[in-house]
């Protein structure tokens, strides 16, 4: 795979805007959930009063939570590279090197992501004709594979901002004004001592 993306650059920039809103989107998805769930299972054991019911409302938080991820998805190896290409240029400190973990956390929730589609793509390939859209036929296997892609999104959410972080860093670095050296002294020889002290 060849990718292109010129850090900093226009396209850079829109795919990092649409991170943000997936992270913004996501946090709202998920303390939507967090209530539900608060309020619709037992204090102590944590069990769902209704697990049919509890059911339906998580396969709507995966749903909605890869939705929100969409227009990122294209484009999330390309962020991980951009950003690994970055940390390289920078310093190794504490700090980048959490960064690192962090993308490298990123690189590999990708990765699954895109291995859950294709096995999605290959389980609907495989569906009978009368296997469609609304259908318990399909809409069970799609539930199982939003649930699988589910924890890989979380990754995203999770870790995301790191992608901002470096982008920062990396920016600033690249606009710091380059430091110059003071002027070397002169070196005084033997010859050149001022007549005036010779005895």
């Amino acid at each position: 795979m060849t990718i292109s993306l010129e850090p900093a650059g226009p396209a850079h920039r829109l795919y990092l805007s649409q991170l943000a809103l997936y992270l913004r989107h996501s946090r709202q998805i998920l303390a939507a959930w967090d209530l539900y769930s608060d309020r619709h299972s037992d204090p102590e054991t944590f069990q769902p009063y209704d697990e049919d019911a509890y059911g339906l409302r998580q396969q709507k938080r995966d749903a909605d939570t890869l939705s929100a991820f969409g227009r990122v998805y294209y484009h999330a190896d390309e962020l991980v590279h951009v950003a690994e290409r970055q940390l390289a240029q920078l310093s190794p400190t504490d700090r980048t090197r959490r960064y690192a973990w962090q993308v490298r956390e990123l690189r590999d929730a990708t990765q699954r992501l895109y291995a859950v589609h294709d096995d999605w793509r290959a389980v609907r390939a495989a569906l009978p004709e009368s296997a469609r859209p609304g259908t318990k036929a399909y809409e069970e296997p799609l539930a199982e594979s939003y649930a699988e892609a589910w924890s890989y999104l979380d990754q995203w959410a999770i870790h995301g901002q790191a992608l901002f972080a470096v982008a920062a860093l990396a920016q600033r670095q690249s606009t710091a004004p380059a430091l110059t050296l003071p002027p070397t002294a002169p070196v005084h020889t033997a010859g050149a001592i001022p007549s005036r002290v010779r005895r």
